[in-house]
């Protein structure tokens, strides 16, 4: 596992924050990442979805994992496809963990900080909710799964989003002169695997890799730390 970290500067803020991210769990164990966490010391932890693993149907670790999220920092989790194609776990018992679940919605942190949180397969039927995010005052942070959704509906129609945070390619899986092989929903050679992308998204490459038989190769699991700065005028 390796800790990533990325710096960007706004002025839509009123102070400095650090910001962890984390993804694509799959119901493996996590101290090692919680370790991490505890050294980076968050000012808010944001969980980008695929907890739970639908192929090997596994969910024990998942509301454990949260609840040492939540007791190091808030905590603001959203969805990914393995918790809406295998719902083993219901609204309330994510809400339980102490969690600020983001179902195409958004909340609003310490006054300056907009995050939203977008659930896969949902944005043909909710959208709304994303104009009504654009139009708050402060700084945008959407949380989307996955990270082909930024070229097919966010790049152009939601501009007004400051920064888009995504996982689910696992990083290619095998990577290769600092490209992945292929990621579900971008196929071969994907385009959005690791980095950061147009100043506005930020792809993980998560926790753990799935019940595929697809190993990761030269592609460390990770953990994203974010500083975002207020820029100096």
């Amino acid at each position: 596992m390796v800790q990533t970290n990325y710096l960007v500067t706004t002025p839509n803020i009123k102070r400095d924050y650090t910001f962890v991210v984390l993804s694509d769990l799959h119901d493996r164990p996590y101290d090692e990442a919680i370790k991490y966490v505890k050294c980076i010391k968050p000012d808010a932890i944001f969980v980008v979805g695929d907890l739970v693993d639908r192929h090997l149907k596994r969910q024990d670790k998942c509301l454990p994992f949260l609840r040492e999220c939540v007791a190091l920092a808030p905590t603001f989790f959203s969805y990914g496809n393995h918790e809406i194609k295998y719902p083993i776990i219901s609204e309330e018992e994510f809400l339980s963990t102490g969690v600020t679940l983001l179902d195409n919605s958004w909340t609003i942190f310490e006054n300056d900080v907009l995050i939203g949180g977008q659930t896969p397969g949902r944005y043909r039927l909710k959208v709304d909710w994303l104009r009504d995010f654009e139009d708050g005052n402060g700084y945008k942070i959407l949380l989307d799964h996955n990270p082909e959704h930024y070229k097919r509906y966010l790049k152009e129609k939601h501009p007004e989003i400051d920064l888009i945070i995504s996982g689910h390619a696992h990083g290619g899986q095998i990577r290769l002169f600092g490209h992945g092989l292929f990621s579900p929903g971008q196929g071969i050679f994907p385009e959005y695997t690791k980095g950061f992308y147009d100043e506005r998204l930020i792809v993980g490459t998560g926790l753990a890799n799935t019940g595929y038989i697809i190993p990761r190769l030269f592609n460390p699991t990770e953990v994203l730390k974010i500083e975002l700065k207020k820029a100096i005028s």
